[in-house]
């Protein structure tokens, strides 16, 4: 679920629930009572957060239906038209349940987007061009757009964005300080094992709660029953030997339960399906259903082609700085490693010295690299130079969106990328794209350290298990924000 935080969640050597059976045992005998009410007050303030986050949501509707109010207003205005708030009131009827629609969509109006000034702005900013052209459509396939003023509905709109935005911006700046950086109820069970050294509000201990996982007991269920009650997510660590009751026990309660196995996360797998009455665990899905990689494959060729022909000037010019900044060809080409972890022959603009070029990728580029040329310089930090890979994405060896293509011999830590991390072979199952989920992430750049290479690893993996043509499309409007970054050169 997006937003929870399972760091919470992770055990410490420092201290068992064993010891702390003992230790409440030990106490006097009011001490048990005492813990129970302190460990009420603390949950009962996490059940606050979901007040908290229907108020945030309910504020940006709110600021979202004020400046759609607010810009037909000053379109008037601009137009020398006396501002009507009725036709205002009669635009937002109209045209404001379109948007909700989108917004729910996209999640515009979620709380962990109005967390995030970036989410905010991108998930308005999908649903805006959702909600515009249905109403641009409705007016041409109704002809109502020849009895309103096409100027006067452009303006609107325009205005309406500008202030819907920076609405969105002030919001998430005081949903911040309001909600705080975990905005998500919860309760964390520890049964028979360590609890963390430095546990969050909602980790428990079952013992100082008075918790069994005893159905045969009503009091221990209903005990279970109302310290869930308003929490958005419970999850218990607990001994092998307890896993089978704490499993029937969350069965009895109304939210998203969990129980931690750790053992298992070294399998990272994607999900758990049920086959002649045993659980498996999926570790991998494999290519893309027949219909999604027709689908990708249509959308890339189609989006490649039509941005070769948008492009081709800027391509000319391009090839034209490169000829006069330093003697070379005008390509640079280097073996990756692509789908099904086969290579082929990728393409970008030279932006090297071409006696100081690195076909085998050893060396990655770096900040003040003396390799770059001037004009290179330029196309790194603007992403230009990965222009003629639209070829590679004609030909069907890359794709637009998905994990970035490596060298044979890119490294980190004087270490192989394989080497670091052999999951780094799982994110082949999917063609390598011009962007991808890391990169708009902001992991670009050389990879020093290993974490370097394990941040965009973790990210590929999520694309590639999570892969839909809606987060393509997102992705490819989050690239055009990060065009220009700190982190290429």
């Amino acid at each position: 679920m997006d937003g929870f935080d399972t760091a919470a969640c992770e055990p410490d050597l420092s201290l068992t629930s064993r010891h702390a059976v003992s230790v409440v045992h030990a106490l006097p005998d009011n001490e048990p009572a005492l813990l129970l009410g302190e460990i009420d007050g603390r949950l009962e303030k996490l059940r606050r957060y979901q007040t908290k986050r229907r108020l945030v949501a309910l504020s940006l509707i709110a600021s979202d239906m004020g400046a759609s109010f607010s810009a037909v207003l000053l379109a008037q205005l601009l137009n020398g038209s006396q501002p009507d708030p009725h036709v205002a009131g009669v635009s937002l009827a109209v045209t404001f349940p379109i948007y909700f629609l989108a917004a729910l969509q996209t999640g515009a109006h979620s709380p962990s987007a109005a967390l995030r000034k970036d989410l905010s702005l991108r998930n308005a900013g999908m649903a805006y061009v959702i909600a515009a052209a249905i109403i641009f459509s409705a007016l041409f396939l109704t002809k109502l757009g020849l009895q309103v003023s096409r100027l006067q509905v452009i303006e609107a709109m325009l205005i309406c964005l500008v202030l819907g935005m920076a609405a969105r911006c002030m919001i998430a700046r005081q949903a911040m300080r309001y909600l705080g950086p975990k905005p998500y109820a919860d309760l964390c069970i520890y049964d028979d094992v360590p609890m963390r050294a430095k546990p969050g509000p909602g980790a428990i201990r079952a013992a100082e709660a008075g918790l069994a996982p005893n159905l045969a007991q009503p009091e221990m269920v209903s005990r279970l029953g109302d310290l869930v009650r308003g929490m958005d997510r419970v999850v218990v660590h607990c001994s092998t030997e307890r896993r089978e009751a704490w499993s029937r026990a969350l069965k009895c309660v109304d939210i998203r339960s969990e129980i931690v196995m750790p053992e298992l996360t070294e399998l990272m797998p994607l999900d758990i399906r049920y086959r002649n009455g045993e659980v498996s665990l999926v570790l991998a899905n494999g290519p893309l259903h027949w219909h999604h990689r027709l689908l990708k494959s249509t959308f890339d060729r189609v989006a490649a082609a039509l941005a070769l022909l948008l492009f081709s000037p800027l391509l000319l010019i391009i090839a034209i700085g490169v000829k006069l900044d330093s003697p070379g060809p005008i390509l640079f080409g280097q073996d990756r490693i692509g789908l099904g972890n086969r290579r082929f022959h990728m393409w970008k603009f030279r932006s090297m010295k071409a006696e100081l070029s690195d076909h085998s990728g050893h060396v990655s580029a770096s900040r003040d690299d003396q390799r770059i040329t001037r004009f290179g310089q330029f196309l790194r930090r603007t992403s230009l130079d990965e222009l003629p890979q639209l070829f590679n994405v004609l030909l069907g060896q890359m794709s637009v969106v998905g994990p970035r293509p490596h060298a044979i011999g890119s490294r980190a830590e004087e270490m192989l990328f394989w080497d670091i991390d052999q999951r780094y072979w799982y994110r082949h199952s999917i063609k390598p794209g011009l962007t991808g989920l890391a990169q708009v992430r902001g992991l670009r750049g050389a990879t020093h350290k290993r974490g370097d290479l394990e941040q965009r690893l973790f990210a590929d993996l999520e694309y590639v298990a999570n892969w839909s043509l809606m987060t393509d499309m997102r992705i490819i409007f989050q690239t055009f924000l990060v065009l220009v970054h700190r982190n290429a050169y």
